[in-house]
């Protein structure tokens, strides 16, 4: 059977220069893959664990079948789905291993595959403004992302930019949106997220000269330094909860085994942290929260959960189901089930429902005027108006923490 390998590079914290850590391969035809330590790498008092738990250290061989056989940090670091339809427009079809290979070097995280770290590419707002003025682009990749065309899949058009002394993901609308307005949502949600006390990643909005809004989201997981860019390690709330195997899968899919598994992935407790982002994405509508868009990072203390990221606000005529599970009976949200999840996490339920009201007061009483500020339209603002109805309804609803108390059913983690 033919089996593709790579070496496996990996930046330790604070150093802008990766250093070799091992080898993957990967099977073509059972797409299995197997990683080893090198046994140089293993003996130096600076080695980290690429994972701390599929990828702890040991000397014999470590096999994955899931996902393709690519490991989650693996996967993790390599082309997201933008990447992969732009790595498929100049390819053709690609197996797992060779989009590994083949992305460029803006992948989030700690690790690099081949022989040589990748230079990283980041482009100037300038150089984006030029190429929307209709300048003549300096590569495919600015113009496929600024001009884009129909993409695979509703695959939302990226790039890096360097501005301001950071790194920040561009995202731009696609091609036909009729709305224009995914920016705006998404910024005044991350910004009202940080003032219901989330730790929420830094985004700004830019125009562009043709009139279109982009948002800028600052990279956690990249920093300028002397001599180049360091990066922390990065492991999506997928890797962590060991998603991969559709018959397990649902089951493992909830905020609640997260908040377990983040326990052992960092020796920290995040059970309130991760309680406050369901909360918050319940009473916003975002029922995009599915497990890529949580993470762990790793810096030079360790392990921690990462800033919260990705959120839009929706609109909902039904109930509002999130995509991870948060109680006992499922993921729909209401007033009951947030607080019982609370419970659930060991956070009393006193102090839940006072956070409960604090952030709901905090997005209904300035959602709109946030939107306002920034000038989007009107029309855009009021068919979002049915986003905050759990939010409404936290406001309006009579909590009985005592009685919940008592009928506290202890979580079991799949």
């Amino acid at each position: 059977m033919a089996k593709k390998s790579t070496p496996i590079l990996v930046y330790r914290p604070g150093e802008t220069k990766p250093v070799r850590a091992g080898v993957f391969s990967w099977t073509t035809e059972t797409r299995v893959g197997e990683f080893a330590y090198d046994a140089g790498y293993l003996k130096e008092r600076e080695a980290i664990s690429l994972d701390p738990m599929g990828l702890r250290f040991r000397r014999s061989v470590i096999k994955e079948a899931k996902q393709d056989g690519i490991f989650g940090v693996f996967r993790d670091a390599g082309p997201d789905a933008w990447g992969r339809d732009q790595l498929y427009r100049d390819h053709g079809d690609l197996d797992e291993f060779d989009c590994l290979l083949k992305g460029p070097a803006d992948g989030v995280g700690n690790v690099a595959f081949g022989d040589e770290p990748k230079a990283l590419q980041a482009y100037s707002l300038a150089a984006l403004d030029d190429v929307s003025r209709g300048f003549p682009p300096e590569n495919k990749q600015i113009a496929n992302v600024v001009h884009p065309t129909t993409s695979m899949g509703g695959a939302k058009p990226k790039l890096l930019v360097e501005d301001a002394g950071a790194f920040w993901i561009a995202k731009f609308p696609e091609k036909g949106d009729p709305l224009r307005f995914l920016a705006a949502n998404e910024h005044v949600m991350l910004t009202l997220a940080a003032d219901c006390g989330i730790d929420a990643a830094q985004s700004r909005l830019h125009t562009l000269p043709d009139g279109r809004q982009i948002i800028l989201v600052r990279r956690f997981d990249l920093a300028k330094a002397e001599g180049g860019v360091t990066r922390k390690g990065f492991a999506s709330a997928y890797t962590v909860l060991g998603l991969g195997n559709p018959r397990d899968d649902a089951k493992k899919k909830s905020y609640l085994r997260f908040a377990d598994e983040a326990l052992r992935w960092t020796g920290r407790q995040y059970g309130e942290a991760i309680w406050q982002r369901l909360a918050f994405n319940a009473m916003v509508g975002n029922v995009d929260d599915h497990p890529r868009n949580h993470a762990l990072v790793r810096d030079a203390e360790g392990w921690h959960l990462s800033p919260a990221f990705d959120i839009v606000g929706s609109a909902r005529n039904e109930q509002v189901a999130l995509s991870m599970r948060f109680h006992n009976d499922g993921a729909v949200a209401t007033p009951e089930t947030i607080l019982a999840s609370a419970i659930l996490l060991g956070i009393n339920p006193e102090v839940a429902i006072a956070s409960m009201l604090r952030m709901a007061d905090t997005i209904l009483s300035s959602w709109r005027m946030r939107f306002e500020n920034i000038g989007a339209e009107g029309e855009n603002v009021d068919k979002l108006a049915g986003a905050f109805k759990v939010a409404s309804q936290v406001l309006t609803h009579k909590f009985a923490p005592a009685e919940l108390s008592r009928k506290r059913a202890r979580y079991h983690p799949a």
